[in-house]
């Protein structure tokens, strides 16, 4: 009966990206805090003020992508609430059909 669908979702595949969706935005919102302790590597002078404004820079990127990453993985786990809830209300009624038989 599956090969009849017009439609095939792989549910599997779609918690394994929202799952890799939460870790990536869980490592770039930690992101923040190691700038702090990378400052002295940075050397002085012109070096210096170059990486920090890299830093400040890179924050507001990160900031926008972060923003994306809880979007996307919201439409992610909305996509599957709607899937696994439509193949468990077909699953019902097919159910309900065979016991009429």
């Amino acid at each position: 009966m599956a090969g009849d669908s017009d439609l095939v979702v792989n549910v599997d595949l779609l918690v394994k990206s929202e799952s890799r969706l939460k870790s990536i935005h869980k490592e770039l919102k930690n992101l923040s805090h190691r700038k702090d302790s990378m400052h002295p590597y940075w050397g002085s002078g012109e070096i210096s003020d170059a990486m920090g404004e890299f830093v400040d820079n890179w924050d507001d990127h990160r900031s926008a992508l972060l923003k994306n990453l809880e979007s996307v993985g919201g439409l992610v786990k909305s996509t599957i609430d709607a899937f696994t809830g439509a193949d468990k209300q077909l699953a019902d009624e097919l159910r309900k059909a065979r016991k009429k038989k």
